[in-house]
């Protein structure tokens, strides 16, 4: 039996401040939003999960409260730690200049997939262990130990998380899977269908809650 896995990006986050890791106000907005287009869409979801980051599970509340669920925490679909890359290249991004900061992004994330990074800090995974668990989480999130098959389920994630689930389904290589991670939208909704023969993307990225004059604004991607 096909399950379908919608794979959603956190709202948007607190780039700039000291801490990055929560929503900003707009930010819930977005979750509300696309917690309600859902609920009115009418399709039955089985489970809404989402990593360990604040981010991700302040996008999953009111996105499960608007279906009637409760947020299934699945360790896993956290993001890569950018942080720690930044430290390993010697780089540092000047606080808040998000051209910058992807601009540095871009190559990073290609070294690391290549293993050209001089050393990595401790706790800082290695590029296939981050595919490995994101992997696994996808795995958790579609067949956890419920009585009944899941067909339709929630996992809030991280721009470079869901860019490394839809690469695997469509084998591309790193540097198209860094392009993918530098195109994701907060809130952006992402489906694949995990099928007896395999994965198959259905969508990447789509905002239809924000498709609205009132909500163009509303389009970001930190």
């Amino acid at each position: 039996m096909a399950c379908e896995l919608w794979l959603v990006r956190h709202g948007q986050a607190a780039f700039g401040t000291d801490n990055y890791d929560r929503l900003t106000a707009l930010g819930w907005e977005q979750a509300r939003w696309l917690g309600a287009h859902l609920a009115e869409q009418g399709a039955p979801f089985d489970a809404v999960c989402a990593g360990r980051l604040r981010r991700q599970q302040e996008t999953a509340r009111p996105i499960a409260e608007a279906l009637g669920l409760t947020v299934e925490t699945v360790p896993g679909f956290e993001e890569y730690d950018g942080d720690g890359l930044m430290q390993a290249a010697g780089r540092r991004a000047r606080q808040g200049d998000r051209a910058d900061h992807f601009r540095n992004l871009r190559g990073l994330l290609v070294q690391w997939a290549e293993g050209t990074l001089q050393s990595l800090p401790p706790g800082v995974e290695t590029w296939q262990a981050f595919q490995d668990r994101i992997a696994r989480a996808q795995a958790t999130a579609i067949a956890a130990d419920t009585a009944q098959p899941r067909r339709r389920v929630i996992a809030v994630s991280s721009g470079g998380a869901i860019a490394a689930a839809v690469a695997q389904a469509l084998g591309l290589p790193p540097d198209q899977m860094v392009e993918l991670n530098l195109q994701a939208r907060n809130t952006g909704v992402t489906r694949l269908i995990f099928a007896r023969r395999g994965v198959y993307l259905n969508q990447f990225n789509a905002v239809p809650h924000l498709d609205r004059p009132d909500r163009r604004h509303a389009e970001t991607y930190s």
